[in-house]
């Protein structure tokens, strides 16, 4: 995999880099269902936009009730199914890895890079075959986190952040972000 680091793409893994770490400082340390500022850089790192009020409140809720426990995707896909009416595969998976950053994010790059299509909108069993897709996406990350090419990207990008504490998945995610465009 390769993965081009000009400097533009360091000057935004940067950016990036400091709204995951306010994001993952501010979780245990606010009530994020009523801090704004909060829900702010959630809602921009992670592109969560043009949703209703409700929506947020209801998010940011169950975020706030969820983040000391262990989350499981099905769970949070189910509850934001029976809250929203729709199933919001992304969002799950973006709530799950910021309560566990060990757990790697749904996007459309991610399954495109995978070669995985996510189930129909109007296909029975839809919200087991989210869940299963999903699992592929894990099992993908809980292999290539052991390959040489990951240990490799990793170690290119400690090069250029040094001292972050952040995941090794997370590393990886905000790498493949450049390869977006």
């Amino acid at each position: 995999m390769e993965i081009n680091l000009n400097q533009k793409a360091i000057d935004n893994i940067s950016i990036e880099l400091s709204k995951y770490n306010y994001i993952m400082d501010r979780l245990n340390q606010t009530n994020v269902s009523l801090d704004t500022a909060f829900q702010k850089k959630y809602n921009g790192f992670y592109r969560m936009r043009q949703r209703p009020p409700e929506y947020y409140a209801i998010y940011f809720n169950f975020m706030e009730k969820q983040k000391t426990k262990e989350v499981i995707f099905e769970e949070i896909l189910r509850y934001f199914h029976t809250s929203f009416g729709r199933i919001e595969a992304s969002f799950s998976s973006k709530f799950m890895a910021t309560i566990n950053p060990e757990k790697p994010v749904w996007d459309e790059f991610v399954l495109k890079n995978l070669g995985i299509t996510k189930p129909a909108t109007y296909s029975k069993n839809r919200i087991e075959k989210t869940v299963d897709v999903y699992k592929r996406i894990e099992h993908f990350y809980d292999e290539f986190l052991q390959a040489m090419e990951c240990q490799e990207l990793v170690a290119k990008f400690d090069m250029y952040f040094p001292n972050t504490k952040i995941t090794k998945t997370k590393k990886v995610d905000l790498l493949l972000w450049q390869t977006r465009t």
